[in-house]
């Protein structure tokens, strides 16, 4: 692109060093303004592409940048969820092993792990 964009510079300068030397009475004036004005509009059909490839270039780089957000999104979500879900069980697990040790003989005499134990709710809460 830049090979280009500098032999685009150089011909719109040999040509207008042409028009500026010649005569305004001169019959190949209309031709040199007509291929400046061609070089011209290549030159500017070049820097709106280079413009447009560095516009999809940030909204590659945009959209990359988009979908590892989503994926690191997904898995905390995943995390928190199976948080959500484990930590109760653990703390009810831990909390049920206290008790039955309390309770060795079989009958749930402790008033207090005996309402303990009706409260637990292993199921999440809506």
């Amino acid at each position: 692109m830049a090979e280009i964009k500098n032999l685009l510079d150089e011909a719109i300068e040999v040509e207008l060093n042409q028009l500026v030397s010649l005569s305004p009475d001169d019959e190949k004036k209309p031709e040199a303004i007509k291929n400046l004005t061609a070089l011209h509009k290549l030159r500017i059909d070049e820097i709106k592409a280079a413009e447009s490839e560095a516009v999809r270039a940030c909204d590659e780089q945009f959209k990359r940048r988009q979908l590892s957000d989503q994926v690191i999104d997904r898995y905390v979500k995943i995390g928190l969820t199976a948080a959500d879900l484990l930590l109760p069980l653990v703390f009810y697990g831990v909390w049920m092993k206290r008790g039955l040790k309390f309770e060795e003989t079989g009958t749930f005499t402790s008033q207090t792990f005996k309402n303990l134990f009706n409260r637990f709710r292993p199921t999440r809460k809506s």
